[in-house]
């Protein structure tokens, strides 16, 4: 396995967006690409978080791509949205210097970047959400997801109820919403992904803890509903006693087993 550091993969003004290439040894012909987008509640993006899981995914057969991207400090939604989808087609610009096929995009993220891989997801065409961040001739489409413990419907904030039990998430929520849920109501719904799911969404393995006390495990269950009933292969774990911090020792063996049967066959 080969590491390449710092690629940069989009500029705003003198900010630059950098990813990691995690590089299969020896691959046979052009290889599917999966990008890593790290958790932090919006609030911290280093791209170190995914390591153990670029190290896997290289070493299962995949080029994975981990980056950085735009924390709620430094601008709102939908900003790091465009982030990600600025990596999806910044891969595809660059496949054929990588060696990857542009046809077999996937993405893999937990918690905060569960929720912008889901967005990826179920929003593919949606030029309102693909910035300006480069490369505007490439497709940020992705064939397949795999989410941990993702946010889904950030309008439920709005619930007295709900913010007080899942505190933590609904202050990471507001700052990145940049207002209350109440007041950001529009936005918060223009990126949510369960307002997006459509028979066009891609396939999508969920995984969450039913012992979370982040996010809950009843958004994911919600989201599964609404993929399945838009007829897209979708499948939900529901980790018994599992918390918001899931292990890719633990689960990287059923991600890449999902990974391959989207994006290999």
């Amino acid at each position: 396995m080969k590491i390449i550091k710092d690629i940069p993969y989009a500029q705003y003004g003198d900010r630059v967006m950098l990813l990691d290439l995690y590089l299969p040894d020896q691959p046979q012909g052009l290889v599917p690409a999966i990008l890593c987008v790290v958790g932090g509640g919006w609030r911290s993006t280093a791209k170190e978080g995914y390591v153990e899981a670029g190290t896997g995914l290289a070493q299962g057969g995949f080029i994975a791509a981990a980056i950085t991207y735009r924390t709620s400090t430094e601008v709102i939604a939908p900003g790091n949205v465009h982030d990600c989808k600025a990596a999806v087609r910044w891969l595809r610009a660059n496949a054929a210097t990588y060696g990857i096929d542009s046809t077999r995009i996937g993405a893999l993220g937990g918690s905060a970047g569960a929720h912008l891989v889901s967005l990826l997801g179920t929003t593919n065409g949606r030029q309102e959400l693909e910035g300006n961040g480069g490369n505007p001739a490439q497709s940020s489409a992705v064939q397949a997801v795999c989410e941990f413990c993702a946010p889904i419907d950030l309008t439920l904030g709005a619930q007295p109820e709900l913010r007080k039990k899942y505190s933590v998430l609904y202050e990471c929520v507001e700052d990145y919403l940049g207002g209350s849920v109440e007041k950001r109501m529009d936005l918060a719904k223009s990126v949510s992904p369960l307002r997006y799911v459509s028979p066009a969404s891609a396939p999508t393995l969920i995984i969450h803890g039913d012992a979370d006390d982040i996010v809950s495990v009843e958004e994911s269950i919600v989201f599964y509903n609404a993929l399945k009933k838009a007829g897209v292969d979708a499948t939900l774990n529901v980790a018994k006693g599992a918390t918001h911090d899931l292990k890719w020792a633990t689960y990287g063996d059923q991600v890449l087993a999902f990974f391959r049967r989207i994006l290999t066959n």
